[in-house]
């Protein structure tokens, strides 16, 4: 059996990198869609948490566990934003890690497609050489 073409067993692997940074690109995409959402419900919390204590306010005249709250709130909005932008760059490294897995990929197949032609063009030489010997041996 011959020994396996390294050409061939580098594009196997590359195609093997090509499919986990895509793995690794939709999981993070999935992560910063999550953060994202989780980001919008802490803002939204604020204004929902001011107006329902505006209504108390006007119902029993008391706004101190707004007061307490709003600390945590605004604590809990920033994190969520920050864990936004945090996710938001390791989907944009992942897509970039896939991009550079594909051009990799792509490196290969094109020295396989290269060494095929050239193996082509050296077979139809040697054929051509062949033709050209028996054709002078005719004459």
């Amino acid at each position: 059996m011959p020994p396996p073409d390294p050409l061939a067993v580098l594009q196997r692997l590359r195609a093997l990198e090509v499919a986990e940074a895509r793995r690794a690109q939709v999981e993070r995409q999935a992560q910063a869609a999550l953060a994202a959402r989780r980001a919008e419900e802490a803002a939204a919390a604020i204004p929902r948490e001011i107006a329902a204590a505006g209504a108390a306010l006007l119902a029993l005249g008391a706004g101190e566990d707004l007061a307490r709250w709003l600390p945590r709130g605004e604590s809990l909005r920033q994190r969520g934003a920050a864990e936004a932008r945090l996710a938001e760059q390791a989907a944009q490294s992942a897509r970039a890690a896939l991009t550079e897995s594909r051009a990799a990929e792509r490196v290969v197949e094109l020295l396989r497609e290269g060494r095929a032609e050239a193996e082509a063009l050296r077979r139809r030489r040697r054929e051509q050489a062949a033709l050209d010997e028996m054709a002078g041996r005719r004459r």
